[in-house]
């Protein structure tokens, strides 16, 4: 199963967008735009029916209708509206991107903005021993920075360091697709899991955005097969390995709140399949993974796009995601580290004493 959730990528996007000016629009046109977005999510979006039941219709509606209302009259760009109105739904997946703007200023939940306490966050890939019994991979990304070959030999270099212990550092993956962190998942297997299957919303604007991706052609014959489905379910079985690889005796998975989407989908396949992983971390992660696979629809007369997830968990509605993120098995009662790039912070080493202590 593939599981495509670009949310670093997408937070880049949006922040590269806020620096443009806006354009000159009519009201008609700000109109027509809120419209657009409104009618495109309430039609295709995956979590649509998650978040709007019977308690919270009656907010939603005269949500919808206040923003509306603010457009019609001239008091408020149809953009910033459509920010507003994706921000009731608390999905970091969907925000608009904006101009001059902070595209998650309207979200119920807010972000860590650890750029603001730590001198400098830049979490950069790196592989290196921090004692003779532990060694630190860094692993920033699963949107391919680092890549594959650089991912496969991170595993490589472990080996050959001759330590017992594993920290695996994961600070700051905002996402990408789960494909990448595959090669840690096999270093640390223990033990068959479930898959946490996904299903997707039966749409024709769904289907078509599909038809891109060699990987959900099943889930398209699905959807011609069986058109009276709302949602096409993929994924099944189990995670599975072959054998079990025993040169990793203890290993850390050091989280904290800009991990999201296949980040997040990482800490949940590792913390399933192995005996031998423990989470470390101050914060949990985002809680940006119940709905997935998004794609970016831009609206008529601004520009800008929103996202929409394809796919729900099958998890949901008991085991969500994203209304708490995942929490860390052990907290990290440490300030802030001074300095997060490729250095071996004030973290890493007290995480490296907690292995090192049987």
């Amino acid at each position: 199963m593939r599981n495509v959730c670009l949310f670093l990528s997408l937070c880049i996007a949006l922040m590269a967008m806020a620096q443009q000016e806006p354009p000159v629009l009519t009201v008609a046109q700000h109109l027509e735009d809120y419209d657009y977005a409104v009618k495109y999510i309430e039609d295709n979006y995956s979590g649509f029916s998650f978040w709007v039941v019977d308690s919270t219709r009656a907010d939603y509606e005269a949500t919808k209708a206040h923003l509306r209302d603010q457009v019609e009259r001239g008091e408020r760009p149809g953009w910033d509206a459509v920010s507003a109105y994706t921000g009731w739904f608390s999905d970091f997946h969907m925000a608009v991107s904006v101009y001059n703007g902070n595209p998650f200023a309207y979200f119920k939940r807010s972000i860590m903005v650890y750029v603001d306490s730590i001198q400098e966050y830049r979490p950069t890939a790196v592989a290196c021993k921090v004692t003779d019994k532990t060694f630190l991979i860094r692993f920033p990304s699963c949107g391919g920075n680092p890549d594959n070959k650089w991912i496969k030999n991170s595993v490589k270099q472990y080996k050959k360091s001759r330590c017992e212990n594993l920290i695996l550092d994961i600070r700051g993956n905002g996402g990408g697709a789960d494909h990448f962190f595959y090669p840690y998942r096999e270093l640390l297997y223990d033990h068959e899991a479930p898959y946490t299957a996904i299903e997707f919303r039966n749409t024709p604007q769904n289907m078509a955005y599909l038809k891109s991706m060699d990987w959900f052609r099943g889930v398209q014959r699905a959807a011609v097969e069986h058109p009276e489905l709302e949602f096409i379910p993929l994924g099944h079985g189990t995670i599975h390995n072959k054998k079990r690889d025993k040169k990793v005796h203890r290993a850390a998975l050091i989280i904290d709140n800009d991990v999201a989407s296949s980040g997040e989908e990482m800490v949940r396949q590792l913390k399933a399949t192995s005996d031998r992983v423990t989470v470390y971390g101050r914060d949990n992660t985002l809680g940006c993974l119940d709905f997935s696979n998004v794609s970016r629809v831009q609206m008529p007369h601004c520009g800008l796009s929103f996202g929409v997830p394809l796919s729900r968990s099958k998890a949901l509605p008991e085991n969500s995601i994203d209304k708490n993120g995942i929490a860390p098995d052990v907290r990290i009662n440490l300030p802030l580290p001074t300095r997060l790039t490729d250095n071996i912070d004030e973290w890493t080493h007290w995480v490296a004493s907690q292995l090192e202590k049987e």
